[in-house]
Formats: structure tokens, sequence, C-alpha cells
């Protein structure tokens, strides 16, 4: 391959060094977007319990919506990986395009279908007295829906090339964007627009994210691969390498989702809008602890979706267990902070005395939480082995087992928020037991040689 930029270069060497460059700006992005989530938060308890938990009901809407990006980010990441570890640049390109074009369409209609059914939708998911809250919080949203998917997909195209870094700095810039403008959107010494205010300071900050991304590849044209989109046209064997991980993907955020709005019902029965405030709120918290995780797991895919594109597999196997390594040593050092930590951490919610009566229900749900984050790191890095070598498939019905074991726990044996959230904890680990022991299945079916790549589109049994 001709003209390899530095980035290229690193994500077909040395799979360790690899993982490293991939994975840190990864964690830096998602640490201040979080950051920022956490931040949004604190500001939008000021207004209130009913404000908290509409921010909670309508997150996994928001989810679902960047899961689209997002799964088809992943899906084409993993094919042009996979295309440029076999020296096919060409192939990486119009792959890049369709998946700029998949956002497109796709983001202009969810948008258009999230504002028609808004109203009833969280109606039906519980919003009772928090409904015109959900509502303000929700529409800037979804207008803006197509900003957000186009940014998932964008992003997940540089790290496919090894550009983790312009990634992160566009998230960043986002994130510090959102946090400026929250406090003056929210409250009276601005434009007092409350929680839509929250909501259009985050769609003004995927818009300059996405003008920052756009300026990379159409503008200063500073990246290896050329997205052009004069004369496209649909390429549906391309179209199937994307779909083939990008909609198990897809489906596996929205499952996850899905599966927290089914939780929101169960914790409405057993504590009302008050205990989906507990637990969104708290779930901020523990999603803040799983970012080393995420990055690590993210990072897999391209590193071992190159290693396999160029047939290495003793790389595949390098990155995968050092990915898991590093990450079970951040995680025990977090979950103990966590656990000593989780009244003074809890505080960011329960400032206001609107909101001081959930800070213990929150606090015992952060020390619950302790006792599976140590096993996620497998789970994570073994979905992002999946993704790599095209069998999304794979990812998605181990994450289907995983986030849909707690309803029924929860359901039938939860009858408070302690009880509830060691069903959680319950589910999370039996779940990744089970991924694990199909990961490290098929891991061994890769080094055998039983996998192999095949136009880098497809693994190929032999």
């Amino acid at each position: 391959m001709q003209d390899k930029t530095k980035d290229v270069e690193t994500l077909l060497g040395n799979p360790k060094k690899a993982m490293l460059a991939m994975a840190i700006p990864i964690i830096i992005s998602m640490l201040v977007q979080n950051a920022n989530n956490l931040i949004d938060s604190v500001w939008v308890a000021g207004l209130g319990a009913n404000a908290l938990a509409a921010v909670g009901l309508v997150f996994p809407i928001f989810f679902i919506m960047i899961s689209i990006g997002n799964g088809i980010g992943i899906g084409s990441s993993s094919a042009i990986a996979r295309f440029l570890g076999m020296d096919d640049k060409g192939s990486a390109e119009r792959t890049a395009a369709q998946a700029v074009v998949l956002g497109v369409i796709g983001g202009v209609m969810i948008a258009v279908i999230l504002l028609l059914i808004r109203e009833p939708l969280f109606e039906a998911l519980g919003a009772g007295d928090a409904l015109q809250d959900c509502l303000d919080y929700a529409t800037p949203i979804f207008i803006t829906c197509p900003l957000g998917i186009l940014n998932g997909i964008i992003s997940n195209l540089l790290r496919s090339e090894g550009a983790s870094r312009k990634a992160m700095y566009s998230q960043v810039m986002a994130a510090v964007i959102n946090m400026a403008l929250d406090p003056f959107f929210i409250y009276d010494y601005g434009l007092g627009l409350g929680l839509a205010g929250a909501a259009w300071a985050t769609a003004l900050s995927f818009m300059m994210s996405l003008l920052l991304l756009c300026y990379w590849y159409w503008g200063k044209k500073s990246t290896f691969l050329r997205i052009r989109l004069k004369g496209f046209r649909f390429d549906p064997v391309l179209d199937k390498a994307i779909f083939r991980v990008g909609i198990p993907a897809s489906i596996e955020m929205m499952v996850m989702s899905l599966s927290s709005m089914a939780l929101n019902l169960v914790i409405i029965n057993i504590a009302g809008t008050d205990g989906v405030a507990v637990f969104s709120s708290s779930w901020r918290i523990i999603q803040f602890a799983m970012i080393p995780i995420m990055g690590l797991g993210s990072a897999v895919v391209p590193v071992c979706a190159a290693a396999f594109g160029m047939r290495k597999y003793e790389n595949i196997r390098t990155a995968y267990w050092y990915a898991i390594k590093v990450i079970t040593v951040i995680v025990l050092i977090e979950a103990a902070i966590m656990a000593l930590a989780a009244d003074q951490l809890v505080m960011i919610f329960t400032y206001s005395e609107n909101t001081e009566f959930l800070r213990e229900d929150m606090a015992a749900g952060v020390r619950i939480s302790c006792t599976f984050i140590i096993f996620v790191p497998w789970g994570f890095v073994s979905a992002g082995f999946f993704q790599s070598l095209g069998m999304g498939t794979k990812s998605l019905i181990s994450s289907i087992f995983r986030n849909f074991l707690a309803l029924p726990i929860c359901y039938y044996l939860a009858s408070n928020m302690e009880q509830f959230w060691w069903g959680v904890a319950a589910s999370e680990i039996i779940g990744t037991a089970f991924i694990v022991i199909w990961g490290l299945t098929i891991l061994r079916y890769v080094m055998q040689g039983v996998y192999r790549p095949d136009s880098g589109r497809m693994p190929q049994r032999d």
C-alpha cells in the first residue's frame, strides 16, 4: 500500500502499540463526553426530580438514535480495517462513502419518525408527571438526529484508518462546547430555556463536532482515505460488508436501550419516577468507570480486523489478551474507589433540596455495581473481537442474552431498589460468562486457521 500515513502504519504494526494508540484517544474522548453527561445532569438536577427522571426516560431513545450511527460506523470500520490489512485502499474508500450516504438517509428518516411519535412514545414509557419535561428535552435532540448519527459514523471511519486522535479532537470539542453552553441555555441568567436548553446545547455541540470531522475529510484532506461522493452509487457487496457487522452492532446498542426502557418500567412499578432518577443518575457514574473498558473494547475492532486481513493471527491473540489484562487492573482500582467513596460521588446529583432524598439509594446502587464491573472487561473485549472478524451476529446474541436476562430476575425477585441492583449484578455476571466462553472458543479456531478472511468481507471456514 503506497503513501501510508503514520496512523495506518501503527494500525498495521505491533498490536500492543496499536491498541494503546487507538484506545487512549478513545478513552480520553469518552472521559470528556461522560464528564459532560455528568455536568449536564448536575445542571438538570437543579430543576428537580422530574427533570432528572425525564433525562433518564429520554436517554434510551437518544442512545438508540446514536446506535444507528455507531452501528454503521463500526460495520464500516471493521470492513475498512480488513481492506487496509489486505492492501485494498480502493474498496476501503468506497466503503467509507457508502457509510456516509447511509447515515444521511437513515438520520433524516429516524428524525421524522421520532418527532411524529414522541408524545405517545413517552406516555407508553410511563412518563406520567414528567411527560412535558420529556417532550421539552427530546424535541431538540430528535430534530438534530442526523447530526448525531453522522458524528458516530465519521468518527469510526477515522478510527478504521488508525486516526483515533482526530476523532478524539472532535468529540472533546463537542463536549467542551456543551459544558460551556449548558448553564447559559438552561437558567434565567442566560436564555432561560430550562430542560430544553440542555438539549439545544447538546444539538449545537453535535453540529460543531460534525463540521470539524467534515473539514478533515473534505476540507483539509489530511486523512489516508478519500471519501468521494461525486458519482456515488450503492454497492450491494460493500453494503453487505457494512451491514453484516453494522446491523447487529446497531441492534446490540438498541437492545441495551430497549432493556433500559423495560427496566425503567420495572423500576417505576417498584419505586416510581424517583426510582428512575436514582437508577439513571447512578448509572452515569457506573458508565464513567466503564470508559476504559469501552475504549479498549472499541480499539480491538480495527486492530484485530487489520491483523485478520493480513492473516497475522498471533497479533489477534496478542491484542485480545493485552486488552483484557490492562482493563482488569484499571477496573479493580476503580471498583475499590467507588465502593469507598460512593456517598461522595452521588453528591453531584443530590446537592439540591429537591434531590437530597435520593442520595442513599444512589450510593447503594454504586456500591453494588462494584460486584459486576470487574467482570465486564472480558465481555466488551470479546464483543469487539467478534465484530473485528465480521461476526456481528455473535456479539448481538450475547448482548441480547446479557441485557434481557436482567428483566425476569428484577421483575420477579426485586421488591425494592436494593434488590433490583442485585438482580442487575447477577445478570451482568452470568451474561459476561456466556460471551467469554464463546469468544475464547472462536479465538482458538482463529489460531488454528479455521477462519480466514475472504477479500476482507467475511470470515470463511476452511
